[in-house]
């Protein structure tokens, strides 16, 4: 008679449904934290990109635990709570993943400011599309003053996200070799 339980044992070690899932949630809330953030005077109008940096990292360093879809839920929640037309940011999310996802170099030969320039030039293609998506459906140029805030606060808060999201991925790794 064989042993069930080490079939289920290699079914859930290569599963990656639950890490997508887990990752889902997590962007989700990042989403809901965003808003939250759009509550305080200080960022009225003009929140930071925290779910572009998550979108960003995760993408570049485990793009197989981020699918298209939950790209897509989290910039569609974000287009819903934030009042955006609908699809602007889950489309420019969803292209910036595509991009990177057909990058040619490892992220893990890259030092940072290669990072961060490629961050800098995403976190700008995003916004211009975006502006350029509003630009075309309304007929008028939004003010560029809230637009420029906000990049000038996402790519502040880019390499303290980093530094974080890079140390909870470490932790993670370490106690799944643990476990």
């Amino acid at each position: 008679m064989k042993k069930t339980g080490q079939y289920f044992e290699k079914a859930m070690e290569h599963s990656e449904v639950s890490g997508q899932f887990l990752i889902g949630f997590v962007g989700v809330i990042l989403v809901l934290f965003e808003g939250t953030l759009a509550s305080w005077p200080v960022f009225y109008g003009a929140v930071p990109l925290l779910s572009l940096i998550f979108v960003y990292w995760m993408t570049l360093y485990h793009s197989k635990l981020m699918p298209f879809i939950t790209i897509f839920i989290m910039g569609l929640l974000s287009d819903i709570l934030f009042s955006d037309l609908i699809g602007g940011r889950a489309t420019s999310y969803m292209l910036l993943a595509l991009f990177m996802n057909l990058r040619v170099t490892d992220p893990q030969d890259d030092e940072f400011l290669k990072v961060w320039v490629n961050f800098v030039v995403a976190v700008m293609t995003v916004m211009l599309f975006q502006l350029i998506f509003f630009s075309v459906i309304n007929f008028s140029i939004p003010s560029l003053s809230p637009m420029m805030f906000q990049i000038g606060v996402t790519l502040i808060l880019f390499p303290i996200a980093y530094v974080f999201l890079f140390a909870i991925s470490n932790l993670l790794e370490r106690i799944k070799v643990f476990a």
